[in-house]
């Protein structure tokens, strides 16, 4: 079902043709501070089209992607990344998923694996107190 839904939502993959590759790869991992739900490269808000010249200016003036991307965080914050740091408090946005999954797989694995018979004698004393009268 999740695939179903990532997949009908889509995004964009390739740059637009007024957009530089360069330029749509580094919007696409900064969020839309107005949207907040799209990608400086998918949105179309006033924001996130002057997001995308100030990063066709610093590509033009020779500065990286990790320049760029540090110049919008000190400006936004991180939440402006769409991908989360994964150091600090954001770690636990990575781990928790993993570790819920080890959970499950574990839990599944307790719930289904063979079970040990019990020993005959058990089993014979059982039966002998169920025929004894009460």
């Amino acid at each position: 079902m999740f695939f179903l839904g990532a997949w009908a939502q889509g995004g964009l993959t390739s740059p637009p043709p007024d957009l530089s590759p360069e330029v749509f790869a580094i919007a696409r991992e900064l969020r839309c501070p107005v949207c907040q739900g799209e990608s400086a490269a998918e949105s179309n808000s006033g924001v996130a089209v002057e997001m995308r010249r100030l990063i066709a200016e610093m590509l033009g003036e020779g500065k990286t992607k990790d320049e760029i991307k540090a110049f919008f965080v000190e400006r936004y914050g991180e939440w402006i990344l769409y991908e989360p740091p994964k150091r600090g408090v954001t770690l636990w946005v990575w781990l928790l998923p993993v570790l819920g999954l080890i959970l499950l797989g574990l839990g599944l694995f307790a719930y289904f694996r063979p079970k040990k018979p019990l020993p005959p004698e058990l089993l014979e004393e059982a039966e002998r107190r169920l025929k004894e009268p009460q």
